[in-house]
């Protein structure tokens, strides 16, 4: 509402200053915009789950009133065993713009629903209930390691089992747009406290980035991965050296609530949403042990040199030099006794004087 407010300000201070140009850009601007997209509007024969609300499912009917549904493999000749009329001939009904796939109505009766009014059958739509399921998968391994350890080192990703994908395709919702993801995943550390961020490296690192972790997928496959998780670093450190990620166990949680399905089934007597409305998976990171001391042996080695066999002295033969020269051997000398080294003494000082005078 600010936002309105504010735009309706700028445009009348720019009429009043006669800026028609900029005027007429703006309003081009938010003509050209793109609109909101929805999940509620249908094709036909589109799957469709237990406990959507206000789904438009005109383009799905097409013109029909009455939907019938048989057990797969039944003849559709044969009256249906459970059929619902939407709205009555020659009347109007808004109801099919507002229409609830009702848990106490179609549970037990999953499968394709046919437009009673035509032949041959066409399917309306296709109920399902909702299933989904998150994992917390090993990237090194390609295996499934929730509610296991794992090394810290270890590149790890959540996956994601869902029927829920066809929801934000545009086959089946032409509507749709990105910003239509009924998902949300969160992930605590082992504080309790939410990972929002993620660090390719250490921080302050040149080449680390820091991502977003992804907490609101746009799910159109089955099983589906979180692409970044192979880029984050467990390891990572602060600038002041502090681990960004303390060892322990990590949780993953995703909950779903496509066209406000949660508040169906509240109403209704279907109250498991494990496995349908939401699901969690954790993994134990443990720090890297460091690699075990090996004990040196201490006990002396011993060589074993073949023996020498030394060949008879042949006659007029010269000896062979030896390749390897004899070890020097150390000089010892033998100290002079003391008289002679006073008697050297004077003797030289006599010659001194002799030669003075």
């Amino acid at each position: 509402m600010n936002v309105i407010m504010f735009i309706i300000r700028v445009l009348k201070l720019l009429s009043m200053h006669g800026n028609y140009v900029v005027l007429a850009l703006i309003i081009m601007l938010l003509g050209s915009a793109p609109v909101g997209g929805s999940t509620a509007k249908i094709a036909a024969g589109a799957p469709v789950y237990l406990g959507e609300s206000n789904l438009d499912i005109s383009a799905a009917l097409n013109g029909c009133h009455t939907i019938g549904w048989w057990q797969e493999g039944a003849n559709t000749s044969a009256p249906p065993q459970k059929n619902i009329t939407i709205y009555e001939i020659n009347t109007v009904s808004d109801k099919i713009y507002h229409f609830n796939i009702t848990p106490d109505i179609y549970t037990g009766y999953t499968g394709s629903w046919y437009c009673m009014d035509k032949k041959p059958r066409e399917v309306v739509f296709e109920v399902f209930e909702p299933q989904i399921d998150i994992r917390v998968w090993d990237l090194d391994h390609n295996q499934d390691v929730s509610g296991k350890s794992v090394p810290v080192s270890t590149k790890i990703t959540y996956r994601v089992d869902t029927n829920l994908y066809p929801a934000l395709m545009a086959l089946y919702r032409p509507s749709v747009n990105p910003s239509d993801s009924f998902y949300t995943v969160t992930l605590l550390n082992p504080l309790g406290r939410t990972v929002s961020t993620i660090y390719t490296g250490n921080d302050g690192n040149p080449k680390t980035q820091i991502l977003s972790f992804e907490k609101q997928p746009f799910i159109t496959v089955s099983p589906y991965y979180w692409n970044n998780g192979k880029d984050w670093d467990h390891t990572a450190r602060s600038r002041f050296g502090e681990t960004l990620y303390p060892a322990g166990t990590y949780t993953f949680t995703i909950n779903q609530d496509l066209n406000s399905m949660q508040g169906s089934y509240n109403k209704s007597s279907l109250m498991n949403f494990t496995g349908t409305m939401m699901k969690s998976a954790s993994v134990t990171l443990t720090r890297d042990s460091a690699p075990a001391v090996t004990q040196q042996d201490t006990q002396p080695v011993v060589t074993t040199v073949p023996p020498v066999t030394q060949s008879p002295p042949q006659t007029g033969v010269a000896t062979s030099i030896p390749t390897s020269s004899p070890l020097p051997v150390k000089t010892t000398y033998t100290p002079l006794p003391a008289w002679i080294g006073l008697a050297g003494i004077i003797i030289a000082g006599l010659i001194v004087l002799s030669k003075n005078q």
